[in-house]
């Protein structure tokens, strides 16, 4: 997603990154709209959501299938009209962000099962790009522990050492 920003037109603009597993849902719907001074207990000030903060930016959505079904009806306004309100607020702000989403769930099963909105599945659906799990790619092992070997050597100051086929 990172690097999908950066060769982009949008590159120079912010780039916000969210978990939404690791969100309480009491709690995501201000996370990603913001919400206003005094909206629920604990709301001393007023806070941006993180789809204002990539306003004109990219944001991306990791663990999307996690969504609760409330909220994606509240994401899909966002996708369809670029338009949200803060918790507690009457004033419809505007938005121009690109959406990434990432999930390991398969995503028309749970529209099947009634747990993902299919409406919002096709909004996200515009590219999908299917990446196996590494238990699928045998053979992508080795050039990756090649990859991070180097990249924590040069971490840490240190050579980096061969694995051997006994390792």
């Amino acid at each position: 997603a990172r690097r999908l920003h950066q060769r982009s037109r949008r590159a120079d603009k912010p780039f916000i990154s969210i978990n939404c597993a690791a969100i309480p849902d009491n709690l995501l719907e201000s996370e990603l709209f913001g919400h206003e001074k005094g909206a629920f207990t604990g709301a001393f000030q007023d806070r941006l959501g993180r789809f204002q903060l990539a306003d004109g930016g990219t944001i991306f959505l990791d663990e999307m299938g996690e969504l609760p079904l409330q909220m994606q009806g509240k994401l899909l306004r966002v996708l369809q009209e670029k338009q949200f309100e803060r918790v507690g607020e009457d004033r419809t702000r505007t938005v121009d962000v690109r959406v990434i989403a990432a999930t390991n769930r398969d995503l028309w099963a749970e529209v099947e099962a009634g747990n993902f909105r299919q409406d919002l599945f096709y909004q996200l659906s515009v590219f999908p790009i299917h990446l196996p799990s590494l238990r699928e790619r045998l053979e992508d092992i080795e050039p990756l522990t090649h990859h991070f070997l180097k990249q924590f050597a040069a971490k840490m100051h240190c050579e980096v050492f061969k694995l051997t086929d006994n390792d």
